[in-house]
């Protein structure tokens, strides 16, 4: 993973370099739909929405970096069906993500450009909740403390920009295990994402 970074890292001083001519940044807002994926046969995941907020940096012409920073509150429900009854925890996460994300411009123009795009992001989970917290001492999820503080994941989809307007559509594939507890149980949010952003430079 560190690799990783680094080559981000060169890829983006290579973006400045070459695209100096083209600069933007602003504020965005987002739609969220994630949901929880564990390997748990018993334990199935629904599917939950929420919004997030953030802000851009675009570096690049045809080729292009683009670093950020979002604020986004995840959500997701793991279900338990035993007989006719259902147990169900609520996990709701708080956090900041910071992708740092490649694109091309497949079409360039003045006012309009269709863009493709894919970078990691790494999330530093600012605050983690459970309800309720008591499902039994065979339930995976103890307390806050069984999440992990920061994961990586990687972004990929396109988007398009209309004068100073810039439509993202994003699929998110978590990479680290979110769960801290017993080796065979994983834990990865999958995220789809759709953000409209405001370039004021």
């Amino acid at each position: 993973m560190k690799n990783l970074f680094l080559l981000t890292f060169v890829l983006f001083i290579s973006g400045f370099s070459f695209g100096q001519d083209a600069f933007s940044v602003g504020p965005k807002i987002g739609f969220n739909s994630n949901t929880l994926s564990t390997n748990l046969d018993s334990i199935k995941s629904s599917i939950n929405n929420s919004l997030q907020v953030g802000a851009f940096v675009r570096i690049g012409s045809k080729f292009y970096v683009q670093p950020e920073a979002n604020y986004q509150v995840v959500s997701s429900s793991l279900n338990l069906t035993k007989g006719t009854s259902i147990k169900q925890q609520d996990i709701t996460i708080k956090t900041i993500k910071i992708p740092v994300l490649l694109g091309y411009k497949l079409i360039s123009q003045n006012k309009f450009n269709f863009r493709i795009l894919a970078g990691p992001a790494l999330s530093f989970n600012i605050d983690k909740k459970l309800s309720p917290l008591d499902m039994g001492d065979l339930w995976p999820l103890q307390s806050a403390n069984d999440l992990k503080n920061s994961t990586w994941s990687v972004q990929m989809g396109g988007g398009i920009d209309v004068f100073f307007l810039t439509l993202d559509v994003r699929y998110e594939v978590g990479i680290d295990n979110l769960y801290t507890g017993a080796d065979d149980v994983t834990m990865k949010n999958n995220i789809f994402n759709v953000s409209l952003g405001l370039k004021i430079l």
